[in-house]
């Protein structure tokens, strides 16, 4: 399923808005079984990346890392030590892409923008955040999610989040 360069994603925003937990407790699969495929963990939870996921996803999309980030993907941050420290996860479907987020953002209002008919359309180089994501209708991962502050660390100092933040309105870095 990958796009060819010309081609774009389609990035249409799906609802799953009255969606219950009562409702995805009944979906859930038995113990040990595959995922549902119901897109659930794509439309509700920020995915992080680290620098190498960006290199692949420029790879398997066949562009630049640079294009990938104005096409697909945003800038989010946590504070540590009260400055910010950014890293860059997939865009909602509603997001402006190339920009920076606000640090409560979440995918609570609209999915990621590589979710598709509820099949992740980048599977073959899914970030290390959405990798590890344990979802809420399966058992547990053992390993500990790739989550902001492990995003944080990874992009720290990285001269590909330098390229990035060159990329973005200066307005937006205060």
């Amino acid at each position: 399923m990958r796009p060819r360069q010309s081609e774009s994603i389609d990035v249409a925003p799906r609802c799953f808005l009255g969606t219950t937990a009562h409702e995805m407790e009944s979906e859930r699969p038995p113990q040990g079984k595959s995922c549902l495929r119901c897109g659930i963990c794509c439309k509700t939870h920020p995915c992080a990346l680290a620098p190498d996921d960006l290199i692949k996803l420029a790879r398997f999309l066949g562009t630049s890392s640079a294009e990938i980030f104005k096409r697909y993907l945003v800038l989010d941050y946590v504070f540590v030590s009260g400055e910010k420290r950014y890293y860059a996860c997939p865009a909602r479907a509603s997001d402006q892409p190339g920009t920076i987020v606000a640090s409560a953002w979440t995918f609570s209002d609209s999915p990621c923008v590589f979710l598709r008919d509820n099949i992740c359309t980048v599977e073959q180089a899914k970030p290390r955040g959405g990798k590890s994501y344990s979802c809420a209708l399966m058992t547990p991962k053992k390993s500990a999610a790739f989550g902001k502050m492990r995003a944080e660390k990874a992009w720290r100092g990285s001269q590909l989040l330098k390229e990035l933040l060159c990329l973005v309105d200066p307005s937006a870095l205060s």
